[in-house]
């Protein structure tokens, strides 16, 4: 699988940021894909801070993606220091980006989430995921 993650649209809300992730097809063949990618934020070294993000939303559906086809996941962010565990400044810091796993596996990729604060405490769920979509 080729596939190549962007972050194409963020949104905020009363305490969180939605961020719309397309996944596009970079290869020269049709793929096959389904399920819940992983994702997690990362200081500048790639090591993972707090917890991989809970999956939530419906079940899965297959979603074909043709050379250059696109399909999307949105992740929601809790904004640290709202919640219990998260909510003084020695529990949070600057988080350099989002590690993403496409559903199935494969290599990690990595984008940009300067300007977001990463909660450490792996107990603390600060992202939520859902299944890609076509």
């Amino acid at each position: 699988m080729a596939l190549s993650p962007s972050v194409t649209e963020t949104e905020g809300a009363a305490g969180s940021t939605y961020w719309t992730i397309t996944y596009r097809n970079v290869g020269s063949r049709t793929c096959f894909v389904s399920g819940y990618p992983g994702v997690a934020f990362v200081d500048g070294h790639g090591r993972q801070l707090g917890a991989t993000a809970a999956r939530t939303g419906g079940p899965p559906k297959l979603v074909t993606l043709r050379p250059g086809g696109k399909a999307t996941i949105t992740l929601r962010e809790v904004h640290a220091g709202l919640q219990v565990g998260c909510d003084s400044a020695k529990t949070y810091r600057p988080a350099a980006g989002l590690r993403i796993t496409a559903p199935r596996g494969g290599f990690p990729r990595y984008l940009s989430a300067k300007g977001t604060n990463a909660c450490l405490n792996p107990s603390v769920q600060q992202l939520t995921v859902g299944p890609i979509t076509g």
